[in-house]
């Protein structure tokens, strides 16, 4: 019988099983399945399938599973989880994670917060991507709910709308609508955002292959960056979501650094045969 470690963690509620791992299997949509059910697996939002980096001042790579089988490009709850573990096991307080579109900065700002740094935004139709040419990053949609959307790539496709009122069901309905328009050929995560202040906004995200999630970092990050562009807020804000609290930071050069927590929850084996 064959198994395998792995670490269940969580940033704010979005929960990630981790393997440090080589192992074919785990590249399977339908085992990833499996492993990500909540009554008859771990349960989880992501798996994160890690391995020894080819670059020689990466720390590691870094592969990101939703819990539907596909694939997400980058999830900013899993870094934060991922490096809190290597901080511990290589004593570092910085880090370099490679990734399948980039590599990533993770630091340790102390009293178990974690920074990372999300990069730069991009807003082209190719990079986000659409399924259409469109001369700029903003969408009607004739929705119950959602009608003005923003579009952007920050490491995943974002779509990010504001609303009065935060509502869950009516996101889930109107984020289904979406999905079936085509219109994102690699899916996308939508998020309402409510603006409470200059430095404070609620949002709630709709992740492609998950659902509505108690958090979600990268959206956290988009959510920000439209709602600075639009002088809605500052470049410091304070991002409030169901799981909990993220810093969202704004550099100078316009890159977007994502400050939180993250915690274990336990370390156990997988038997790799029947991912029971």
């Amino acid at each position: 019988m064959k198994s395998l470690n792995f670490i269940k963690m969580h940033g704010l509620g979005n929960d990630f099983v981790i393997f440090n791992s080589t192992e074919k299997k785990l590249h399977d949509p339908k085992f990833i399945k499996k492993i990500s059910d909540r009554k008859t697996g771990i349960g989880c939002d992501l798996v994160v399938i890690t391995k020894n980096s080819d670059t020689e001042y990466c720390d590691t790579y870094a592969k990101f599973i939703n819990s539907d089988g596909t694939k997400a490009e980058v999830c900013g709850n899993a870094l934060r989880c991922l490096g809190k573990e290597l901080f511990k096991l290589k004593q570092k307080k910085h880090l370099v994670i490679e990734t399948e579109k980039r590599l990533i900065d993770i630091e340790d700002y102390g009293n178990g917060n974690i920074c990372v740094d999300m990069g730069k935004p991009k807003y082209d139709s190719n990079s986000i991507p659409l399924s259409s040419e469109n001369n700029n990053n903003t969408i009607k949609f004739d929705l119950e709910y959602l009608n003005l959307g923003y579009a952007l790539n920050l490491g995943n496709p974002h779509l990010v709308f504001f609303v009065e009122k935060l509502n869950k069901n009516l996101l889930e309905k109107n984020s289904k609508e979406i999905e079936n328009l085509e219109l994102f050929p690699e899916g996308v995560n939508i998020s309402i955002v409510k603006i409470i202040n200059k430095k404070l906004v609620k949002i709630m995200t709709h992740e492609r292959g998950v659902g509505v999630t108690q958090a979600c970092g990268s959206a956290a990050c988009a959510s920000v960056i439209i709602a600075n562009e639009k002088y809605h807020v500052t470049d410091k804000v304070c991002v409030e979501m169901t799981g909990g609290k993220l810093n969202i930071e704004i550099t100078s050069d316009n890159n977007v650094l994502m400050i939180g927590t993250a915690k274990k929850v336990f370390e156990g084996t997988i038997d790799i045969k029947n991912g029971k």
